[in-house]
């Protein structure tokens, strides 16, 4: 029954795992493909890959979303791309969380 237990969590684990990848591949493609377009299209500056390792995604949304409120308008990317981060976000603590489980039993 223990060896069940623990090949159920090793699954769910890296279910979880495969999923925040996937979730988070999306959301750089969007960042990339859309977001970083319409920053650059307003006039803004970018976040600078090279030197902001941390948080270039997260900087070029918050532009991104000031300008959409100045314009008064939310394009579908900065929607999308909300969701997907998030949801990865919620994957990756999941995917803590399990691990968290297993080890404590």
């Amino acid at each position: 029954m223990l060896d069940h237990y623990a090949t159920l969590m090793r699954i769910l684990f890296y279910s979880l795992l495969i999923a925040f990848i996937v979730f988070l591949v999306a959301s750089v493609m969007v960042w990339a493909f859309r977001i970083r377009r319409y920053v650059e299209a307003h006039g803004e500056r970018c976040a600078n890959i090279f030197f902001r390792l941390g948080s270039p995604m997260l900087h070029d949304y918050q532009t991104a979303h000031r300008i959409a409120d100045r314009a008064g308008k939310k394009p579908g990317c900065l929607i999308l791309f909300g969701r997907l981060f998030g949801t990865a976000t919620a994957l990756f603590i999941a995917s803590a969380l399990v691990l968290l489980i297993r080890a404590l039993r």
